[in-house]
């Protein structure tokens, strides 16, 4: 992929630019045909959209999106660490977002051991993106990712439980997970079908990463509201739960797939 200079992705850039980007198109010296990289750019949102579609029946990726609905609600109770602790999610005094994140994955982990077969690509990915999510939104809303107590860390997840909160932190998990999902397939398709050794230049692989979250991050405004709307309506009018968790993750992963599709269309 060459030692590409990756910035920041604006809301109008097209797909098809940050893979040529990524792919070293634009540099001096040999370059790839733009046929090879249009190819490629048509194949990473199919292999996604493949794997939205395969998301929305995996277990894994259900239970992590219903827990992350759970966090929050637990956050608004008089007594959170009994809510959180009914998902198996155990606080100390000093326990901070870090510390949560950990307790967090340790959560869904074992809802997966007793549940399904066993963890795949995608409820990994899904596992990830929820921590991602929170670390970066709670971490910021506190004073620090590895120092603090119980009561700042209520304080901070709280600020996600309200309808404009959640939706954020929807939009922060479907806009990671996406992310993670092109990336694990366009650094594959990209090598392979350029016969290249990939980006040899740390600078370079965070910079397309910091790149292409931001591109997912904008196409995942998509399900922003959406999200916020789901959460707070279903919480009042009849509560949360892993069924109409899992109907709500469907319809917001189909969303998702169609925006795919659109940048698909208009690259």
């Amino acid at each position: 992929m060459g030692h590409t200079r990756l910035g920041e992705v604006p809301k109008t850039r097209k797909w098809n630019e940050l893979v040529r980007q990524v792919a070293g198109l634009g540099m001096s010296g040999s370059l790839p045909a733009a046929a090879s990289v249009d190819a490629i750019a048509a194949r990473a949102p199919d292999a996604a959209q493949r794997g939205l579609d395969r998301a929305i029946d995996d277990p894994g990726v259900r239970y992590t999106f219903f827990l992350l609905t759970q966090v929050a609600l637990a956050s608004r109770t008089s007594d959170w660490e009994a809510a959180l602790g009914e998902h198996g999610i155990r606080l100390s005094d000093d326990s901070t977002v870090f510390d949560f994140t950990v307790e967090l994955h340790g959560a869904i982990d074992r809802y997966i051991s007793r549940n399904s077969s066993g963890a795949t690509d995608l409820s990994e990915i899904a596992q990830q993106s929820a921590g991602e999510a929170l670390t970066g939104l709670a971490g910021g809303r506190s004073s620090s990712l590895f120092e603090g107590n119980k009561e700042e860390l209520q304080h901070a997840i709280r600020t996600l439980s309200t309808k404009k909160g959640f939706g954020e932190l929807g939009q922060r998990f479907f806009g990671r997970f996406v992310a993670r999902f092109l990336n694990f397939y366009l650094s594959r398709i990209t090598a392979s079908a350029l016969g290249t050794p990939g980006v040899s230049n740390l600078g370079d692989v965070a910079q397309f990463n910091d790149a292409l979250r931001s591109h997912c991050d904008q196409s995942a405004r998509i399900v922003r509201d959406f999200c916020g709307e789901w959460y707070s309506k279903t919480e009042y009018q009849k509560g949360i739960n892993l069924e109409n968790t899992s109907g709500f993750l469907a319809i917001a992963l189909r969303k998702l797939r169609s925006e795919l599709g659109q940048q698909k269309a208009r690259a």
